[in-house]
């Protein structure tokens, strides 16, 4: 078996968001290897407007993991550190999702891989941006940057310093 890497995005807007992310990815490093950290970016909120400011960044994860159990893992950590997420969209004290996983297209009941909303979602495009700029969407084959410069909405407000939580 090779190892496969996993491109996951991470959003929180309760709590302290260094520490929201601190807390995951040294989580994720128990289910496999951080390769990359994209910066952080704060944007407004998506779907549901009535709430904080959401705080987005992505890490590449480079694991023995098959997607289904992989996915599983990170509902896990979710659960672990209490996402308490109680409204689609809403406010989280953490959210990970599977936006890549290498080429694979996968569409099953409880996992869809490439993650729907990717290609118009400024808050995952940037930070895939910053770790991944030239990956091509399996499905679309664009690069992350020519997703980007498609967009019509944008959400992000600013990109913070680089904060290194891994």
């Amino acid at each position: 078996m090779y190892p496969i890497n996993y491109y996951i995005a991470l959003g929180t807007n309760i709590g302290n968001y260094k520490n929201n992310f601190s807390r995951a990815v040294f989580e994720l490093k128990k289910i496999g290897i951080i390769v990359k950290q994209a910066n952080i970016y704060q944007s407004k909120p998506y779907g549901f407007l009535k709430q904080n400011y959401f705080y987005n960044s992505m890490v590449q994860v480079r694991s023995l993991i098959l997607p289904m159990r992989f996915m599983k893992e990170l509902q896990l950590i979710e659960k672990k550190l209490q996402k308490n997420k109680k409204i689609k969209n809403g406010p989280r004290k953490i959210d990970l999702d599977i936006i890549f996983c290498d080429q694979k297209i996968i569409n099953k009941k409880n996992l869809c891989i490439p993650h729907p909303g990717v290609s118009k979602r400024d808050f995952v495009l940037l930070p895939l941006k910053d770790i991944a700029p030239f990956f091509r969407h399996p499905a679309n084959k664009k690069t992350i940057k020519h997703q980007l410069s498609d967009l019509k909405e944008y959400y992000v407000i600013k990109k913070l310093s680089y904060c290194n939580f891994v």
